[in-house]
């Protein structure tokens, strides 16, 4: 089946595999799980995991399930999440600077490289290693680095 005819709800269950998955791997007591256990932690039948994974293809064996490592790495291709992504952050208050300096995030693949604001007491500062800009720079800076998620 093409992606573009997934169903966003597939789309969005995706995510929660994936976080159950890489904790499951970050346990390292078990190699492969079941769409069963899975769902049993979740509160997602094993049919709609099974349904939902067959729209990118098989990644399991009926009788011995899923490997672990692979399915993660698989989610992570579909989801997008296999590569860095730049991240700007818009807002230098509390919430800006928590986020510049969450370690978290980069280990997901997602990069915080640009810190815009409007206050003339932080731009030129720097938060987290990364210099704070001031917010009338935004615009030429997306277009410049091709910016393509920003938390506002």
């Amino acid at each position: 089946m093409s992606e573009d005819h997934i169903p966003d709800i597939v789309i969005a269950r995706l995510p929660i595999y994936l976080r159950a998955l890489t904790y499951l791997a970050e346990e390292g007591q078990k190699l492969t799980t079941s769409s069963h256990e899975l769902g049993r932690h979740l509160g997602i039948s094993s049919a709609q995991i099974r349904k939902d994974l067959s729209h990118f293809g098989e990644f399991g064996k009926q009788g011995t399930g899923y490997q672990i490592s692979y399915l993660i790495e698989q989610l992570r291709q579909i989801l997008k999440l296999d590569r860095e992504w730049g991240v700007a952050i818009v807002g230098a208050g509390y919430l800006g600077h928590a986020l510049a300096n969450y370690g978290g995030f980069r280990h997901r693949g997602f990069a915080m490289r640009w810190v815009f604001d409007i206050d003339v007491e932080v731009v030129g500062k720097q938060m987290a290693g990364i210099a704070v800009q001031h917010l009338d720079e935004l615009e030429e800076t997306v277009a410049r680095e091709h910016i393509q998620i920003a938390i506002i």
